[in-house]
């Protein structure tokens, strides 16, 4: 039997490492690297409408704890995404409420700012411009809509209006060759035939990316030449099953490039926030000094 022991041993060991490294995934150790992941997910507009500062702050309590469906922004396709990022438990909470996805900015009436510069300092992303007893803006391009601003004023001339800027572009109508018995024939399932590979003029594997996105494997369909698609529809007309495979692909791509502005517009806006973050402190610690040394000098000269 002594041969049997360091067996078991090994046995219990490789069972160990193994329970180890799953629970490492699903809960990493570096709480910071959680609270990063969660914040990656939010849609980084700081309007603290969770209750919370900023949506890294959210992210924090989040990782502590904290309900997981206080993003009215996010809705509910980010709190399904917490879900499932924090082991799929709801804890009985019901859905948020999305908010209307309109774009909209701040606006000043110009005519009725008195100058205070009191939105200044709610400013999350620092948007607005202006001086003590100066006409203030909004820069549009950076205002994310948080309404934070709005009840600062004391003459209330802030308002929220929609935007004309950053408005997605309406894809471009393709003129492409069409079969003509695909006019009236309603789509079929693929059958795997390939007649679409060795149509296409720069030899991409068709039948490949219409699967991959099919089941909305994006990434993967990237890397078999996704983008490299010139959306002639050729591969269309040689589908016996008249699937619009080109219609598919570029809604695909435009997902993506969706996806892409999204990802860098959450990274622009968290670099703001954290900058007028900074400078809030930067400003706090300033104000502390002075007082200090108004305290110093008054006590010198009693």
């Amino acid at each position: 039997m002594n041969w049997f022991t360091p067996l078991l041993l090994m046995a219990a060991l490789l069972l160990f490492a193994a329970a180890h490294l799953l629970l490492q995934r699903r809960y990493p150790r570096n709480p910071q690297s959680l609270v990063d992941r969660i914040d990656a997910m939010l849609p980084q507009t700081q309007c603290a409408q969770c209750g919370y500062p900023g949506c890294h702050p959210y992210a924090q309590a989040i990782a502590e704890g904290a309900s997981l469906n206080l993003c009215p922004p996010g809705g509910r396709a980010v709190h399904r995404q917490l879900i499932e990022l924090m082991g799929g438990e709801t804890g009985g909470e019901a859905e948020p409420t999305p908010q209307p996805n309109v774009p909209a900015v701040a606006v000043i009436d110009e005519s009725r700012c008195i100058g205070c510069t009191l939105c200044l300092p709610p400013c999350p992303v620092d948007a607005i411009v202006g001086a003590g007893n100066l006409m203030h803006t909004v820069i549009e391009a950076e205002c994310t809509g948080c309404e934070l601003c709005i009840p600062a004023c004391p003459v209330d001339c802030i308002s929220l209006q929609p935007t004309t800027a950053n408005q997605a572009a309406q894809p471009r109508p393709r003129k492409r060759p069409t079969r003509q018995a695909a006019v009236t024939a309603e789509p079929r399932a693929c059958i795997n035939c390939s007649h679409c590979n060795p149509v296409c003029p720069v030899a991409l594997p068709a039948q490949e990316l219409f699967q991959l996105v099919s089941h909305q494997q994006i990434e993967r369909a990237v890397e078999s030449g996704l983008n490299e698609c010139i959306e002639c529809g050729l591969c269309d007309r040689a589908c016996p099953s008249d699937i619009p495979m080109a219609d598919l692909f570029t809604s695909a791509k435009q997902e993506l490039l969706a996806h892409s502005a999204d990802e860098a517009a959450k990274t622009h806006y968290r670099k703001r926030f954290e900058a007028h973050q900074h400078r809030e402190q930067q400003a706090q610690e300033a104000a502390a000094e002075k007082r200090a040394q108004r305290l110093k000098k008054a006590g010198r000269w009693s």
